[in-house]
């Protein structure tokens, strides 16, 4: 998200007024970017949270198609009328909670990475590659919250698969993360499927940012409207990265999802592919595609809206020097 930042400010009047030149100028300067960091973290946070209440419903539905028996040959909207029917609509929320107070660290983290990341890679790679530059910034940010967007995710989906035809939530994330601290450890009770979220983060991150640029240049270049150019693009640039890795989304969803009493091996990645290949065979890897790419559209696009809306709210009630 923060790497499209860059394309949205170039879109402000080339006539806008110019600081002096000196020593005042380099204070302005950084107080303007201590600004534009701000109205950044803000929009991105309030930006995701919005579309993690959109997409978490679609998420629910991919994870149990991926990872539970019981949903194998279901399709997106069977798995979601039957999981309201027999638990309620609150399941389709089921594990919301991490990913959505996790929102703001994530940002921060990614936020600060890929910013370095590219100009770093400017420095050393020239200013005028900003594909290169913001593709390989996007790879690094997503490759450095690995770690922490693993402990989410092992969270969330271990909820998620949590079926119960009474309708009983289950534990609660801090009990199961607890649980398994006590039973693995600390590495393996959080950070299990971490290979394959990192393969999964990596690449969509740096495919992600430059997607959507690409498609908002398109779509400002035939004058379509800023909302409707933000939401396409947005969701657009989804669906190009998680489509595109989705087999390893696959295979981090079954690892995830498997019980604190599975072995060492039936966690490893081997395991997991070796089995779904025997029973199912390239099908495998496709398991909940549908569902990915609606959640993906739905999420992205209301994530780059909620931003847009929070930047904007943002620039209207900012003290003076805090707007952009």
């Amino acid at each position: 998200l923060f790497r499209s930042l860059s394309f949205l400010r170039s879109r402000r009047p080339a006539s806008a007024p110019q600081p002096p030149q000196g020593r005042l100028s380099g204070v302005m300067a950084e107080a303007s970017d201590a600004a534009l960091a701000a109205r950044d973290f803000f929009g991105g946070t309030v930006g995701g949270m919005i579309g993690i209440l959109a997409g978490h419903p679609l998420d629910t539905a991919k994870t149990r198609l991926q990872a539970m028996a019981r949903f194998e040959g279901s399709t997106t909207w069977a798995v979601l009328a039957d999981t309201a029917r027999v638990e309620g609509p609150k399941a389709l929320y089921r594990g919301m909670s991490f990913p959505f107070y996790s929102t703001a660290v994530i940002n921060a983290v990614v936020f600060c990475v890929q910013g370095a990341s590219e100009r770093l890679l400017q420095n050393t790679l020239g200013k005028d590659r900003p594909q290169l530059t913001g593709f390989l910034g996007g790879c690094i940010a997503g490759l450095a919250q690995s770690p922490l967007v693993c402990i989410v995710d092992l969270a969330k989906t271990q909820r998620q698969v949590q079926f119960s035809g009474s309708g009983a939530a289950g534990l609660g994330p801090v009990s199961i993360m607890r649980e398994r601290i006590a039973t693995l450890g600390l590495r393996q009770g959080c950070l299990q499927g971490l290979g394959p979220c990192a393969v999964k983060e990596c690449p969509s991150y740096g495919v992600y940012f430059l997607v959507y640029e690409e498609s908002k240049r398109f779509c400002e270049s035939r004058s379509v409207p800023v909302v409707a150019s933000t939401l396409a693009s947005g969701g657009l640039a989804g669906c190009f990265a998680l489509g595109m890795i989705h087999p390893v989304d696959v295979v981090k969803s079954r690892i995830q999802s498997l019980p604190v009493q599975a072995t060492a091996e039936e966690r490893s990645v081997m395991s997991v592919v070796s089995s779904g290949l025997r029973r199912e065979g390239a099908a495998f890897f496709l398991r909940g595609f549908s569902a990915a790419m609606q959640r993906a559209f739905v999420l992205n696009a209301a994530t780059f809206g909620g931003y847009e809306l929070a930047v904007a709210a943002w620039d209207t009630s900012a003290p003076r020097g805090w707007a952009a």
